[in-house]
């Protein structure tokens, strides 16, 4: 059976298991840290070893949930992911950018360089990166503020959801993980808010057949 190795509350890792959901793919998910087996195995399929990575049946695998999303599109090609008006596949493209730009450094700052943070260099490094994220959430919560817009492209759900939501619910979720994980305290300490738009909106998606599914 095709497997999915994942971390169960990455934001990347979600929005690939929305994406195989929305598709009504069958896939065993395999939760990587789990034990340490599974893990070295995702390393191997996958040069950056990093979650998640997509194992087909015939052991044909794709890492990073973009170029999963990519593959699945064209592979399978009922129930795209993408709408098909140019104005929502512009935005779509404008909400996924703007996620990235959150997540991005929010991620490097929280925790590949959080060591760093004693340099001299890190206050300025931070804040630059720091206010990149901040604009993007806040970019983010007007697009998702603009009344008669529930969903990111106007004619439904699409992948552009997918991606904002997995962002919001793992930044909604940073500070009661914070007590037990090291690296949720390192990013809740960072300079930070999470618009309340864009909590609303997150809110408003929870019960979508692809959400409760997860």
């Amino acid at each position: 059976m095709r497997r999915l190795y994942h971390f169960k509350l990455s934001p990347f890792s979600r929005r690939a298991r929305l994406v195989l959901m929305h598709k009504k793919l069958d896939v065993e998910l395999v939760e990587a840290r789990a034990n340490a087996t599974d893990l070295e195995a995702m390393r191997r399929l996958y040069p950056m070893r990093t979650a998640p990575v997509l194992v087909e049946d015939d052991g044909g695998a794709v890492g990073d949930s973009g170029a999963i999303a990519d593959y699945v599109d064209h592979a399978y090609p009922a129930r795209p992911l993408w709408p098909t008006d140019r104005r929502d596949v512009l935005m779509v493209s404008q909400v996924m950018a703007l996620t990235d730009g959150a997540l991005g450094p929010l991620v490097d700052l929280g925790t590949r360089y959080y060591a760093l943070r004693d340099h001299a260099a890190w206050a300025t490094a931070s804040s630059e990166m720091l206010s990149r994220a901040q604009a993007a959430l806040d970019a983010l919560a007007a697009l998702v503020a603009r009344p008669g817009h529930p969903t990111v492209a106007s004619s439904g759900w699409s992948i552009g959801d997918m991606w904002l939501y997995s962002a919001v619910a793992w930044l909604e979720g940073l500070p009661a993980r914070a007590p037990t994980f090291a690296n949720a305290a390192q990013l809740v300490s960072l300079a930070w808010t999470l618009p309340e738009p864009l909590t609303l909106w997150a809110s408003a998606h929870r019960e979508h057949p692809d959400v409760r599914e997860l």
